[in-house]
């Protein structure tokens, strides 16, 4: 039986579209709420201005890649965590361990960066930060990105990784698969691909601000695309090119919001209401439902894409999700 739930983490007096699915429920306290919108405005106030900075200059990917690693590879690492870093034929990461972690319990994260930057490194502090509020090891792992290694390379990468945990003495029922943006999109393709090659299925899959639909054909592409201040449909259009290379868009482990999702497991999704992926969450959610999926959407309101990255800015709202996500974790691994 399919246990579906839907969440807009917000003010009861507000209303959201949800494309004729089932009654959004809406909880919050108006307090916190204001907190959280602050610190969005505040966000979309810097972001603005650092999108204003870098007018006329162009960079390369190499430069790109260089920039974004070097700004969230200086956010402080946990001191309650240890990490060691692993390089196993061809499977490249590193295992986050809270001092205080769950034995044989593990999160496989992938990160995001639309297909063509980010790292271990980039996002070894949120995963750290996930690994704490979830209380197990987390396997923060690197893979393939376009446009030098296009699609399948870094699913390909994914299973390896899959496989090379489960060779840790791991078994599917003690694993959360993980990730946010394109993370979330290899994620999904993953769960696909466990499936079709006749794979242990991991205990639950958590997306935040999932990439699932690299057609970019969403209603959200539009209605949301003066409020969203980091993504465009261009962008994405134009990273999806780079990551399917010739590979028809619509193949669900290219685009997973086409595929037949039946046999998944529990899943929960969390998405900003000021994100253009919107509907990819919403579309993802309703499928899965449909195909007899447990499955929690959480729409968080103002929240920009994959916001409890940028917990270093905005400290309440993107630990609060980030405490959220952890919670559901421990639940999902039977603790």
């Amino acid at each position: 039986m399919s246990n579906i739930t839907y969440e807009c983490i917000e003010d009861r007096d507000h209303r959201m579209h949800t494309q004729g699915l089932p009654k959004v429920v809406c909880r919050g306290n108006q307090e916190v709420n204001n907190e959280f919108q602050t610190e969005s405005n505040r966000f979309k106030t810097l972001w603005a201005e650092r999108l204003k900075e870098g007018e006329g200059i162009e960079q390369s990917i190499e430069e790109s890649r260089k920039a974004f690693d070097d700004e969230h590879g200086a956010v402080p690492f946990p001191e309650s965590c240890t990490r060691t870093e692993f390089s196993v034929e061809g499977v490249k990461g590193e295992k986050i361990t809270p001092i205080s972690a769950i034995p044989g319990k593990a999160i496989i994260y992938h990160h995001g960066g639309g297909h063509g930057f980010g790292s271990a490194l980039s996002h070894r502090h949120l995963v750290a930060r996930l690994a704490e509020s979830s209380g197990v090891t987390a396997f923060n792992m690197d893979y393939a990105l376009a446009p030098e290694q296009p699609f399948p390379a870094a699913l390909n990468d994914a299973v390896a990784a899959w496989d090379y945990v489960c060779a840790q003495g791991y078994s599917g029922d003690d694993i959360v698969v993980a990730g946010e943006s394109a993370g979330g999109n290899l994620t999904a393709s993953l769960l696909l691909k466990l499936r079709e090659t006749k794979r242990e299925m991991p205990a639950g899959g958590y997306l935040l601000s999932p990439w699932l639909d690299l057609t970019q054909s969403g209603e959200s592409m539009t209605s949301c695309a003066d409020q969203d201040p980091m993504v465009t449909r261009s962008e994405l259009s134009s990273l999806a090119k780079s990551y399917y290379a010739g590979t028809d868009p619509r193949n669900p482990l290219v685009s997973p919001i086409f595929g037949d999702l039946s046999g998944f497991p529990p899943m929960m999704i969390q998405v900003g209401t000021d994100e253009v992926l919107l509907s990819d969450a919403i579309t993802f959610t309703n499928k899965s439902a449909l195909s007899g999926v447990d499955v929690q959407l959480r729409v968080w309101k103002d929240m920009v894409h994959a916001w409890p990255l940028f917990h270093f800015l905005m400290p309440s709202a993107g630990l609060s999700a980030i405490d959220e996500a952890g919670a559901w974790i421990r639940g999902c691994l039977g603790e």
